[in-house]
């Protein structure tokens, strides 16, 4: 147990809480299981049943995946079917109610993850165009062995806009690390994506549509081409939000806010930096027997989202680390807790890689609301570390996001 300050302490509930997810009829934990790395950091697939199973037990039902997980290496199709493989199985004992699970997975707009179509040699850079993301659906849904998908979401925008870490919009793509999206950004490209989702809900297989790594522009268009066309507006974006990254709670929350979009956010724990096992001598280090400090991300594969343990922001999760422990609170449980606090978000979406990394989590959303004196020195430190997790120069031999390729410019 750590210590606590005199008067500063956060009282724990019995178990965690269920809220309806923005404007939709999902009634869903407030903890978000991520897969991101299973396929990649877990390399056997008994990792990720265990930690399912471990979810489960633990009261979360809402899961999120995409097509193209796991990322970093081997990208694409095996998470969702380790996934699907584990549903069927405990649909099979009785041990899981697909009807009370909800599932969200994404589509992305390249062949980064997008399994190739019939009638294709290589599907290359779309633009969400109907035909792949009809696919790309079908294809998901056969994998998770799910019937549907309850939350369906662009992975990244199709057009040519900052995303993961670059900090400004330049026409041309101007030191951003996305080489494969196509520069559409008028009405006409989102009322063509608007209505290649729409054959989706006619053919029963989604009930709910989303956005990640968007920003007010997105949101905005996306609605107006919902709103025009008849279409079910998205009802989340995910993002990527955290103590070192708070760019989402500016405009693009007021988007989110105006229009009835719940954020569902990504990357909360900044890929582990934020539960303190990457600072120097870190206690918090090598607690995990099936985790050991050399197996986690930035040290197994330091070029893969190096964003997150930049300097700067190392420097700030030192100062972090300190509040928490003088609250009584593991760096983790501030971290998360924290995001689950602020009002943008819906449900908070957690990266894990072992059974004890799922209820080291998990137990975070069992905390009482934030004091807002803790609130207030989060804030205070974030006045003098503001979004240290993105850049305006050039990044030198940055991995490209997905490709395993080198650019000036960071995932």
């Amino acid at each position: 147990m750590i210590a606590f300050a005199m008067g500063k302490h956060v009282g724990r509930k019995e178990s965690i809480e269920y809220v309806k997810f923005g404007n939709s009829d999902m009634m869903v934990s407030q903890v978000c299981g991520g897969t991101m790395m299973w396929g990649s950091f877990n390399e056997n697939e008994d990792m990720a049943w265990d930690q399912l199973d471990a979810l489960m037990r633990l009261g979360v039902n809402f899961l999120d995946t995409a097509e193209m997980y796991p990322v970093a290496w081997n990208n694409g199709k095996t998470t969702e079917t380790w996934m699907g493989n584990w549903l069927a199985k405990r649909s099979e004992e009785g041990k899981v109610d697909r009807k009370k699970l909800y599932i969200a997975t994404k589509v992305n707009c390249s062949a980064i993850g997008t399994p190739t179509m019939p009638g294709r040699d290589k599907i290359g850079v779309h633009a969400f165009e109907e035909d792949v993301v009809m696919h790309a659906c079908k294809s998901s849904i056969d994998r998770l062995k799910c019937e549907y998908i309850d939350l369906y979401q662009f992975h990244w925008p199709c057009r040519d806009t900052p995303v993961f870490g670059c900090a400004h919009f330049y026409p041309g793509g101007h030191n951003r690390p996305m080489p494969f999206v196509k520069d559409q950004g008028g009405l006409e490209s989102f009322e063509r994506q608007v209505l290649g989702v729409k054959k989706l809900f006619d053919a029963g297989l989604i009930r709910n549509w989303g956005l990640s790594n968007e920003n007010a522009y997105g949101i905005t268009m996306f609605c107006m081409a919902c709103d025009k066309l008849g279409v079910p507006r998205p009802v989340s974006c995910q993002n990527d939000f955290s103590l070192l990254n708070r760019t989402y709670e500016g405009d693009t929350w007021e988007a989110a806010y105006r229009l009835g979009v719940v954020g569902l956010p990504y990357g909360v724990l900044a890929g582990g930096v934020l539960s303190g096992k990457y600072l120097p001598d870190s206690k918090y280090a090598d607690t995990d027997p099936d985790r050991p400090l050399s197996k986690c991300r930035h040290k197994l594969k330091p070029d893969f989202q190096p964003r997150y343990a930049w300097p700067a922001a190392v420097l700030a999760s030192e100062k972090y680390v300190a509040i928490a422990e003088d609250w009584g609170l593991t760096p983790a449980e501030l971290a998360l807790a924290w995001a689950r606090d602020r009002q943008c978000n819906g449900s908070i979406i957690i990266g894990t890689a072992s059974v004890k990394q799922v209820e080291d989590c998990v137990n975070a959303f069992k905390l009482e609301k934030l004091p807002e004196q803790l609130m207030n020195e989060v804030d205070d430190i974030f006045e003098e570390f503001r979004n240290p997790t993105r850049y305006y120069a050039i990044k030198e031999s940055a991995q490209m996001v997905g490709t395993g390729k080198k650019r000036k410019v960071t995932s």
